[in-house]
């Protein structure tokens, strides 16, 4: 079921590969998500010759990554088909990035993470050929079995222990019985200690992006793989009512207290994003400024049974105390991280609620 949006350019870009005698195959997850009748936004497409002059002639904005062979064709309403040439593998070492070098689509089918990702149509001016499942995916789909294509796959890229988790609380899948096993082995072995900081913030970002991140976190925490992040890492029922995956990430992070700051900055987060949450972190008790709109997300979310004037910037001030005689000094911030306390606990909801409070205390 792919987006309308593309079909234009599908078709488009199909008529001009069959002029230059070049085939396509749909790959990978739209196909998956085409046999469960999964709408889907972004195509992965594969050919065994260059790709690179039909799509040029799309007219599609293009973007050639030269390191693995693939190309990016964006429409400016942010849909896009990502086309590869067919390739194999080499790991050169564990959780190394791979090695590769130009090879048949049957090779480049083999060397994909799990069966259910490893099956393709060739597309057509008339549509698509018959499903090609050399190792049975569609079976094990049917079936809700999530199985990987050969035991070293976790051994050469431990991100595929999260994509397990992702797919299999996506979909309910459960593990077929010789991947758990693996599984287990891997997390033992502690191979996803040897992912960067950085590929681990990108697998937590997309499970933080799924529809419902619950069930893919809880397989992470079960198996053991939310300690590689941070030992105290636990999903948060309350954030799945957000849609921003940084606003998801802060909740957790505001439940695991000072724990929370410590994974936050270990994490390559961008600038905004690590402000964001950090705000929240920091202010969550002592509300001084108007919070940037994640992070009060992030705090409402997390705390529900505050008042919430809570968040509100802090309702006395500096000038306040001034105003009330009270002398310039280190007694100004003791009075105000008290009011702050106070507004935290709701002890006043209103400016003048707050200065009636403050009267009566230095009265």
């Amino acid at each position: 079921m792919i987006h309308p949006g593309l079909r234009d350019l599908l078709r488009d870009l199909i008529k001009r590969a069959c002029a230059a005698d070049v085939s396509f195959y749909l790959v990978g997850g739209c196909v998956r998500d085409g046999l469960l009748g999964v709408p889907t936004r972004d195509v992965d497409l594969v050919t065994e010759q260059d790709p690179v002059r039909v799509a040029r002639a799309s007219g599609a904005r293009l973007e050639v990554f030269d390191r693995f062979g693939t190309l990016r064709l964006s429409l400016p309403s942010g849909l896009r088909v990502d086309i590869a040439r067919a390739r194999a593998e080499i790991y050169p070492q564990p959780a190394a990035l791979p090695q590769v070098r130009p090879a048949s689509l049957a090779e480049d089918l083999k060397r994909r993470d799990f069966t259910v990702n490893a099956m393709a149509l060739r597309l057509t001016t008339r549509g698509t050929g018959p499903l090609l499942d050399p190792f049975l995916g569609a079976a094990d789909l049917k079936a809700g079995r999530l199985r990987m294509l050969h035991p070293a796959s976790f051994r050469d890229d431990p991100t595929r222990l999260y994509r397990a988790a992702r797919y299999a609380g996506r979909f309910g899948m459960r593990l077929e019985s010789q991947t758990a096993g693996l599984l287990r082995e891997a997390v033992a072995g502690r191979r996803p200690g040897l992912l960067s900081r950085d590929r681990l913030r990108q697998e937590l970002m997309r499970q933080m992006s799924e529809k419902d991140p619950g069930p893919g976190m809880r397989l992470i925490e079960r198996w053991g793989l939310a300690s590689f992040i941070h030992p105290k890492l636990r999903w948060v029922g309350s954030a799945v009512k957000a849609s921003d995956p940084v606003v998801r990430l802060g909740v957790c992070a505001l439940a695991m207290g000072n724990a929370g700051v410590e994974m936050i900055r270990s994490l390559p987060l961008s600038r905004e994003q690590s402000r964001a949450v950090l705000t929240a972190l920091t202010l969550a008790q002592s509300p001084r400024a108007p919070l940037p709109a994640a992070s009060l997300r992030m705090l409402r979310l997390h705390f529900k049974d505050v008042v919430p004037t809570a968040f509100s910037p802090l309702l006395v001030d500096g000038e306040d105390l001034k105003k009330s005689g009270l002398p310039p000094g280190k007694e100004y911030r003791r009075w105000l991280d008290a009011a702050a306390r106070a507004q935290w606990r709701g002890e006043f909801r209103t400016r003048s609620e707050a200065l009636r409070w403050l009267r009566a205390r230095l009265d």
